[in-house]
């Protein structure tokens, strides 16, 4: 009778159940889990005039409308407000752009107006220098710009005050003291034509346009966004300038 060996199930068994957990040990050991690099933090320039450096707020260093703005951006942005009252696009050039470009921002926000206008500065001329402005930031390679247009200007409690003859308990005219601002027809065809340029400039460089103009029906219906100076936005006023801002700002991929 030949008698046949018994094979060794058990041990074949566990040793291949010993050799799949060493395996499988060993492929855990050797996946690391993938980090992912946080991304940049928001640096944000403001490039402006009285509005920007927030003259007319009760605490511009605090209050400005891009403070306002940076206040909503997240915790790990920066701010670099170069906004000087008085300041034209033609000084801007010189002045904010400069600085502005070495701070490679990714975000930045324009508004020049009253000051170019008050100094007589032609519609042409100024899309001229306006388009060195955001055509420079946007070679730099700053992301989103964000240009605010004009609203009607006659609107505001300043405009009489500034006219040949002020009534009677007018607001200071707070501009230079040879400037006087010309005839409403006047006035709101050079508003419309700084606006039209502003519109070509953003459609050029990519930029979006923050509509101050479609907006006068707010500024109307709260006076308490002018400062008592008749001119520049208040606190509540920088306020609302930020938030149509920021509105802007998410329409925009």
């Amino acid at each position: 009778m030949t008698v046949r060996a018994s094979r060794p199930w058990p041990a074949l068994l566990l040793a291949a159940m010993l050799l799949a957990a060493a395996c499988s040990q060993g492929s855990r050991s050797s996946v690391r889990p993938t980090v992912r690099p946080s991304p940049p933090p928001v640096v944000y320039a403001a490039l402006g005039a009285s509005e920007t450096a927030g003259i007319g707020t009760a605490d511009p260093a605090r209050q400005s409308f891009p403070q306002v703005l940076y206040q909503r951006l997240p915790r790990s942005a920066v701010l670099y407000n170069l906004g000087l009252p008085g300041e034209t696009t033609a000084a801007a050039i010189q002045d904010e752009l400069p600085a502005a470009v070495s701070g490679r921002p990714s975000l930045a926000t324009v508004w020049f107006n009253v000051d170019d206008m008050a100094a007589g500065v032609s519609a042409a001329d100024y899309e001229v220098r306006l388009d060195r402005i955001v055509g420079g930031l946007r070679e730099a390679g700053t992301a989103r710009v964000l240009i605010a247009n004009t609203p009607r200007l006659d609107l505001l409690p300043v405009y009489l005050a500034c006219r040949p003859n002020p009534p009677a308990g007018a607001v200071k005219c707070p501009l230079r003291g040879d400037v006087v601002l010309p005839p409403p027809n006047e006035l709101s065809a050079l508003v419309d034509a700084y606006n039209a340029a502003i519109t070509r400039v953003a459609q050029r460089h990519g930029a979006t346009v923050v509509d101050l103009a479609a907006q006068e029906a707010t500024i109307a219906q709260h006076p308490e966004y002018v400062s008592s100076d008749g001119l520049h936005p208040s606190t509540q006023g920088a306020a609302a300038i930020a938030g149509a801002f920021a509105d802007a700002m998410s329409r925009t991929p």
